[in-house]
């Protein structure tokens, strides 16, 4: 057993210095008393333990009254106030919140894991597609703006974080960090108010018209008000809580995972009658992403998604282990699993327009288009988004984006593609900032200004 040191020896080993001046300077910077200072043999650590005044809130705690559980009223505290608030930090959200605060809204986003990208990034889903359309045999990109810059500085980054699969067809695989990363310095460019680790749990409203948003964290509940609200959350989560209508979907619940030491394989070794699904191309040379489709089920059901993720998690397992066992891949291995489970689709907003499958296969056009989708498989044309499917029917001062946009369950699969979410995203928060500015409702913001700043900020609009 190492012999204890005194905090006067400690204090010498820091370079403080064993004098009471020294231990007061220590004391003064919060340090606690020599219980805690940590393992002698490594004072460094001293360093980094402080005693700090509680910076959490709570209140009154719920309780049981005649059989019910209860949940005293309280005061919220006011944590932020913004021009624009977005809940959701997915793709969506970040081309929403960058796109307001570049048309002169003071921005806030809301993001409850610790890093941007959603399921794009935290549940690897790699593939940038449906960016276009085929055009007399040509690629014709249209999902520009945001979408389109983002993925030009991801190649400015070097080698390992974008590689497209056809030259001729721009549908490319980001590496997720390096997406992470792009996202965190477009927000960071952009002067957003930034909160990770913050969970979107409810709207301030009077009546129909939203206000902000109460957000949950290790500090508690606090709100920001806002004077517009961007619901990114892929679930509808805003515009649940403000008692809009929507719609409902159960869809399959994939799940990702990576595979590494790709480049290790011995072809010549590997029997030629045994197929092994080995997963899609990535930016690094020694990884493939598996994407698993999964069973269906309620995105929206804890019981039922905790469930599905443990089986994916053991399927994953299991397949690599039979992998690893095939002649001439004893190198590869089960490199990463995906921390944020796929749920493709949930809620769907029953809004003020909605667009359908038979509507984009056959070319629907729109006078308050906002963004165009393309097709993932370069089968049918690209597709206007309009204005009104990014509005509810009746909540005041919300705007949508991404998946849970107003479309029927047959488009789904076109419109919860990562690139739509940026365009959606993006023209939600061009119509967020108009509106904030303006002292209107989104409803109100004329839809030919809206156009106008897409269009300078470079997006298709057809």
């Amino acid at each position: 057993m190492r012999n204890a040191l005194t905090r006067r020896e400690m204090l010498k080993r820091l370079g403080v210095g064993g004098s009471a001046a020294g231990v007061s300077m220590l004391a003064a910077k919060g340090f606690a008393d020599e219980a805690t200072d940590g393992d002698p043999e490594y004072a460094g650590f001293a360093r980094n333990i402080q005693l700090m005044k509680p910076t959490t809130v709570d209140g009154p705690s719920a309780y049981i009254e005649n059989g019910k559980i209860m949940q005293p009223a309280r005061e919220v505290p006011l944590f932020h106030t913004a021009d624009v608030v977005v809940v959701g930090g997915g793709f969506a959200g970040v081309c929403a919140a960058v796109a307001a605060s570049r048309t002169g809204a003071s921005v806030a986003l809301v993001e409850r894991y610790g890093s941007l990208g959603g399921l794009f990034t935290n549940g690897m889903v790699l593939i940038v597609i449906g960016t276009g359309e085929r055009v007399n045999g040509e690629f014709k990109l249209v999902t520009r703006g945001l979408c389109e810059e983002f993925l030009k500085r991801l190649e400015g980054m070097g080698d390992g974080a974008i590689v497209c699969r056809d030259s001729k067809v721009y549908q490319p695989t980001v590496d997720p960090e390096a997406a992470k990363v792009m996202m965190d310095e477009m927000v960071q460019e952009a002067g957003v108010e930034m909160l990770f680790h913050a969970w979107g749990v409810d709207v301030i409203q009077a009546g129909n018209n939203v206000r902000g948003v109460v957000f949950e964290s290790k500090q508690g509940r606090q709100a920001i008000l806002a004077k517009t609200v961007v619901d990114a959350s892929g679930d509808g989560d805003v515009f649940h809580q403000a008692g809009e209508t929507y719609n409902q979907i159960s869809h399959a619940l994939g799940f990702v995972y990576r595979i590494g030491n790709y480049d290790r394989i011995d072809k010549d070794k590997a029997p030629k009658d045994v197929k092994l699904r080995l997963g899609g191309i990535e930016p690094i040379k020694s990884a493939r992403w598996v994407n698993n489709l999964g069973p269906r089920g309620n995105g929206l059901d804890v019981r039922e998604m905790s469930k599905v993720e443990m089986m994916h998690r053991k399927s994953a397992w299991d397949y690599m282990q039979r992998v690893r066992g095939t002649a001439g891949h004893e190198d590869v291995f089960l490199m990463q699993t995906t921390p944020m489970l796929g749920v493709r689709a949930t809620r769907l907003l029953d809004g003020a327009k909605r667009i359908d499958k038979k509507g984009a296969v056959s070319g629907a056009k729109f006078d308050d288009v906002v963004a165009y989708s393309g097709d993932d498989r370069l089968k049918y044309p690209a597709f206007a988004i309009p204005y009104g499917a990014l509005l509810p029917k009746k909540v005041e001062n919300v705007l949508v984006a991404g998946r849970c946009i107003s479309c029927a369950p047959d488009l789904i699969d076109r419109v919860r593609l990562i690139p739509v979410c940026g365009v959606t995203g993006h023209a939600a928060g061009v119509a967020a900032a108009l509106a904030a500015k303006g002292g209107v409702t989104p409803r109100q913001v004329p839809v030919a200004e809206i156009q106008k700043v897409l269009r300078e900020q470079k997006a298709y609009l057809g």
